[in-house]
């Protein structure tokens, strides 16, 4: 499918002025400096724990099958990567695998300056859409990528990758949501929604507190703590319990026709009913 070159082009200034605001250079890696990258990526998805969440020579043969390898860099030094590779059906699609900014740079931009460049990127290349997944209970990340980038949650996928030992995921389950970006739409359309009635909420001491949703609801919302991976560190218990009971309720609701619409900063998601249940 043709992209027009005027949104290509666009999509490239868009990503530029992105990335000189975050004060960043982002570009496509060498084979040489996949090592570096793989070794960023450990600092922040595993800090401390002796494990890569992914290994320099597949790096290497993604940048050589000229799929999606970028880094972001500040006065010379490599702060942020990400990766993606092309999806099926070939080509028409990108699928993100793993994006992070080293820590002391978060808060700056730049994770948006690199998905900007990605975006540039796919569109050069006649692709459409970009596809990640992302864990629905970091707040942050939902709100990033739901609201400040307007990709559309269309599924969720329970314990997607299984038992992770990355030291962020350890024992907490892999739930995660799919986002799907369209990538002709920029800036996203934002619309101002009802909360809606609540169907999770936060209880007195943080805990999820259930709340059953009457027939006749259309709108909902599902809260989220504002800070899960810090909760993983002093409570897994109430992390723990966090994910089973999100879980839960986003697995039922979807089963009743429910789908997540957005995400509001003060820490839910909203969610919109799309047929009757039953």
């Amino acid at each position: 499918m043709a992209i027009d070159s005027v949104l290509v082009n666009r999509a490239q200034q868009v990503a530029s002025a992105r990335a000189r605001a975050s004060g960043v250079q982002v570009r496509e890696l060498r084979t040489e400096e996949a090592p570096e990258a793989c070794e960023l990526l450990a600092q922040i998805w595993a800090p401390g724990a002796g494990r890569v969440p992914l290994e320099a020579s597949l790096l290497i043969a993604l940048v050589h099958s000229e799929n999606y390898v970028a880094g972001a860099f500040q006065d010379g030094t490599l702060v942020g990567v990400c990766v993606g590779f092309f999806a099926a059906p070939t080509e028409s699609g990108l699928h993100s695998h793993i994006a992070g900014v080293r820590g002391a740079r978060t808060g700056r931009g730049i994770g948006a300056a690199l998905k900007l460049h990605q975006r540039a990127w796919a569109l050069r290349r006649s692709v459409a859409t970009i596809s990640w997944t992302y864990d629905p209970l970091v707040a942050r990340n939902a709100y990033f990528n739901l609201e400040r980038l307007g990709a559309h949650a269309v599924d969720y996928i329970p314990d997607f990758y299984g038992e992770m030992s990355d030291g962020l995921n350890d024992g907490q389950g892999s739930d995660r949501v799919v986002a799907r970006w369209d990538l002709a739409v920029w800036p996203p359309r934002r619309t101002k929604h009802p909360p809606g009635l609540p169907a999770l909420e936060l209880g007195e001491a943080r805990e999820p507190v259930r709340i059953a949703l009457p027939p006749s609801a259309t709108t909902c919302r599902v809260a989220v703590p504002d800070d899960i991976v810090t909760l993983r560190v002093h409570d897994p218990e109430l992390a723990a319990a966090w994910r089973a009971m999100t879980r839960a309720v986003f697995t039922e609701l979807t089963h009743d026709g429910w789908s997540i619409t957005g995400f509001d900063r003060s820490g839910f998601y909203r969610l919109e009913r799309s047929r009757a249940c039953g």
